[in-house]
């Protein structure tokens, strides 16, 4: 059972691993973690300190596109009248009317995780915040799954940058799903690729074609949706920016047949249900760690279609916040209704 992170260096066509990196830090070599049976090797300092670039952080991302923080992306370019018209009365998941949620689409995995699964996290800051691969890793630990999980991520990176085989990291990608087979892939895209209005052509061709890849490497591609920044993104609220994402994400799921964990809706499910409960850090773009614990348990329901109530794994949280975060995942990805 081991938890690594993809080194972004080929020797003679094979991905190297080394034992190296830590708890959501980047260093100019792309640090890489191993953790065996629980141990964990710390890494030099991060290139992504908190409220630094980044995913969400509202400075111009590595494919030359400014993030949504200070609406300066295509989305806070739009009219508001004409926005509010397409997200009135809309919940976060694109569906309109009551019980929306439950309405949209979903999947479940066939199979779902179990033990031997070899499950890959790729995407940006929004990924590496507070480790969401291992603090997965570390719940399905718990749980008593014995799984691989491996983590490609980078601040900025976007699907269209890993998709693209001249790039380092997609590079780095491309041998391993070449070259590797793989149960689950768990793609996270930028935020102003994956919003409703710029999806069409900044993320859903390069989805298609890692969906492709993925396929290829015998796994089932997942989507991990994202939240939208805390107080919103230029004249756009932040209900209004989690539409979009919501959306966004939710077409292109649908469209493959993927599958998807909603960590924004989820966000908003437990924004609603526990009163002060801060799911955002300081930068009110990346996730607290409630927040990353939150998706990891979301992404733990879903993979493996068991609940994650009552794993004895919860970080450094307090026991009473983490049990709510659980049984808000619970409820919202398998539907489990505490009685």
């Amino acid at each position: 059972m081991k938890m690594m992170k993809l080194l972004p260096v080929l020797l003679a066509a094979a991905i190297v691993m080394t034992a190296a990196a830590g708890c959501g830090s980047r260093d100019d070599s792309q640090a890489v973690k191993e953790t065996e049976a629980g141990a964990a090797v710390t890494s030099s300092p991060a290139a992504n300190p908190a409220g630094g670039a980044g995913d969400g952080s509202g400075e111009e991302d590595g494919a030359g596109n400014a993030d949504a923080a200070n609406g300066a992306d295509k989305a806070g370019a739009t009219d508001k009248t004409e926005t509010e018209d397409k997200t009135k009365d809309t919940d976060p998941s694109g569906q309109t009317g009551e019980g929306g949620a439950e309405e949209a689409y979903s999947r479940i995995p066939d199979p779902p995780a179990s033990d031997g699964s070899k499950i890959l996290f790729v995407g940006n800051s929004h990924t590496y915040t507070n480790d969401l691969p291992g603090m997965f890793y570390s719940m399905a630990e718990a749980g008593g799954h014995k799984v691989d999980v491996y983590d490609l991520t980078e601040g900025y990176y976007t699907l269209k940058m890993y998709s693209d085989p001249e790039d380092e990291l997609g590079s780095v990608l491309t041998e391993a799903l070449k070259g590797e087979s793989w149960d689950f892939v768990v793609l996270q895209e930028n935020t102003n690729a994956s919003i409703a209005l710029n999806a069409k052509k900044d993320m859903y061709p390069y989805a298609r074609q890692l969906d492709g890849m993925i396929q290829k490497a015998g796994g089932q591609t997942v989507f991990l949706m994202t939240w939208a920044p805390k107080d919103g993104a230029g004249v756009l609220s932040h209900e209004m920016v989690q539409t979009q994402l919501s959306l966004g994400y939710r077409t292109i799921a649908e469209e493959l047949d993927a599958l998807l964990i909603p960590g924004g809706e989820v966000f908003e499910a437990a924004r609603k249900q526990v009163e002060g409960l801060e799911l955002w850090g300081e930068d009110g773009q990346h996730p607290s760690e409630e927040g990353t614990y939150l998706a990891a348990c979301s992404a733990y329901a879903l993979l493996f279609q068991e609940s994650p109530v009552g794993n004895s794994f919860v970080s450094d949280l307090d026991q009473a916040v983490a049990g709510e975060l659980q049984e808000i995942a619970d409820a919202y990805i398998l539907g489990t209704k505490k009685s």
